[in-house]
């Protein structure tokens, strides 16, 4: 019983890691997203959200932070500097450029 109490209390800073990081993802995702329907009335805000969690959950797990710093770049960008913004954060994902 000791063993198994001993373990479930050393998951529990994983578990709170891993729930601030989708914390983290969500508020990234929805500021850049807000930014981004604002710059085009095209996009659909929900979708995008949804897509961008997506994306940020397939990249390369020690570049998230990164990723996401990237993100809250882009969302305070002016509409003109978003696509240029937006590569920058996809390169920083999958290759740590």
């Amino acid at each position: 019983m000791t063993r198994a109490l001993f373990a479930l209390t050393a998951l529990i800073p994983v578990l709170v890691a891993c729930e601030d990081s989708e914390i983290a993802i969500q508020a990234s995702c929805h500021n850049y997203c807000d930014q981004r329907s604002d710059c085009d009335g095209d996009v659909d805000y929900d979708s995008c959200v949804s897509e961008c969690e997506a994306d940020i959950n397939d990249c390369q797990a020690d570049e998230v932070s990164a990723t996401l710093d990237d993100m809250d770049a882009c969302a305070d960008k002016a509409c003109d500097e978003m696509g240029a913004c937006e590569i920058g954060a996809e390169l920083q994902c999958h290759f740590g450029i």
